[in-house]
């Protein structure tokens, strides 16, 4: 049975981080200067699923041109390493914050965000996204009437384990550096475990809210991709 009092909890949590990224952008650029994409792909995956392989021929198929926005990139910028150099954590509301204003430099075309939501706060941060954006477009009918897709590439635990072993071999046999998931298999199974319960879960849960795009990524890429072609109807 679902948690309505969790549900509840969760949505008052992102409405109030939602509520002060959003006036913090506004103070800083400007409601007038306040342009987001027309298309959101928002893009997840199981560990070895080929989020990384995949986002091109994504793009391709889609026609976007934009690049794409990584979530993990993002925590690397100027912004995010002077909140860490402070001794501050970057929470849900930095990294919101960090991802509004890519966004807006992105303006009104199509781009794929990689690596977001990953919690049940951040996917109730995406229906106050789209709340926030529909009211820009009430306000003012040039800026777009954002569409939010919800792309994820999924495979088993065994597949997944596998990719993240092979990923390491290749890494340590280029003299790259190594995380432990990827020479490890019992930590790269607890990877699995951690994205199922953390971040699957969360997003099955936008299915009827946006659309929402399962892709089956157990094959070789061009099985994957063939799949990514009919889901997306490209």
């Amino acid at each position: 049975m679902p948690c309505n009092n969790c549900e509840s909890e969760l949505s008052a949590q992102a409405r109030k981080i939602m509520d002060a990224a959003w006036a913090s952008l506004v103070n800083e650029l400007g409601e007038a200067a306040l342009v987001f994409p027309s298309e959101i792909f928002w893009l997840n995956g199981a560990p070895g699923a080929g989020k990384g392989t995949q986002t091109r021929f994504i793009m391709q198929c889609r026609g976007l041109s934009a690049e794409p926005v990584v979530i993990s990139d993002l925590l690397q910028s100027p912004e995010a390493k002077k909140l860490k150099d402070a001794g501050l954590m970057v929470g849900d509301e930095e990294v919101i914050g960090l991802m509004l204003r890519a966004l807006v430099k992105v303006g009104g075309t199509g781009v794929i965000v990689d690596g977001f939501p990953r919690t049940g706060v951040q996917a109730e941060c995406l229906k106050v996204l789209m709340a926030r954006l529909k009211e820009l477009h009430a306000k003012d009918a040039s800026k777009p009437d954002a569409v939010f897709r919800i792309v994820v590439l999924l495979v088993d635990e065994k597949v997944s384990v596998e990719r993240q072993l092979s990923r390491g071999e290749k890494a340590k046999a280029a003299g790259e550096e190594l995380r432990k998931t990827d020479t490890d298999p019992e930590a790269a199974r607890a990877r699995y475990t951690t994205f199922l319960s953390l971040t699957h879960e969360p997003l099955k849960a936008l299915q009827g809210v946006f659309p929402y795009h399962l892709i089956d990524a157990q094959q070789g890429i061009e099985e994957v991709q063939a799949n990514i072609r009919k889901e997306l109807g490209a």
